[in-house]
């Protein structure tokens, strides 16, 4: 997905004034996928040699011997494995219970690859949005969902993918960024003495991984 310059900055400008108002950190990632999929690739090579035996079987070339049957699955194998690397292609080919799996690990790994684990008050907060799956994930740490139930997340998560059904990609990333700050500034609100001021820990900037 291209993110304008623009749009980058925006977005920067928004999380440093979101984190203004909080003593947490705000990191919005967006990946391509979360997965290769392996699995995706293997149904789609099954499937096609499958399909090229079964048309050979009804073709008007009347073949009996097997052993056709079998030779005319190797293309099959090889094509079904290629057209599987496409993404309309493959989410055909894999499961709900695995996209949640996937994205969910993707999230949990980018957490800790980010050092959002490593923040002073344990208060660090991960956005992923994950394009192929069209999913959105927000992981917390343990200073945060200690307090903050995850309905809160669930709901905040929701209207970021009713954005993007409707094409508004930046407008939901921006609202969603709101909305996770809002919720920051209501459990930990920024400490008022100068003295005590919240540095900031981790980098503002978008990440964004092909």
């Amino acid at each position: 997905m291209l993110i304008s310059n623009s749009d980058r900055e925006l977005i920067k400008g928004l999380i440093e004034q979101s984190e203004k108002r909080t003593q947490s950190e705000i990191v919005p990632m967006i990946t391509h996928h979360s997965d290769v999929y392996p699995a995706a690739h293997f149904r789609g090579a099954i499937i096609v040699s499958f399909l090229f035996s079964l048309i050979l079987y009804y073709s008007p070339l009347n073949i009996i011997n097997p052993i056709y049957f079998l030779w005319i699955q190797i293309p099959g194998l090889y094509l079904g494995y290629l057209i599987s690397h496409f993404a309309p292609i493959k989410k055909l080919l894999i499961t709900q219970d695995e996209i949640d799996k996937e994205v969910a690990q993707k999230a949990y790994e980018a957490f800790f690859h980010h050092n959002l684990h490593l923040t002073k008050n344990h208060n660090g907060v991960l956005i992923l949005v994950s394009i192929m799956e069209k999913k959105i994930k927000i992981v917390t740490d343990n200073g945060i969902s200690s307090k903050v139930e995850q309905k809160i997340w669930d709901e905040i998560i929701y209207q970021f993918s009713l954005k993007i059904q409707a094409g508004q990609f930046i407008e939901g990333l921006k609202e969603c960024i709101e909305a996770v700050g809002n919720v920051l500034e209501n459990y930990f609100p920024a400490i008022a003495e100068s003295s005590n001021e919240k540095t900031n820990e981790l980098s503002n900037e978008l990440i964004i991984e092909d």
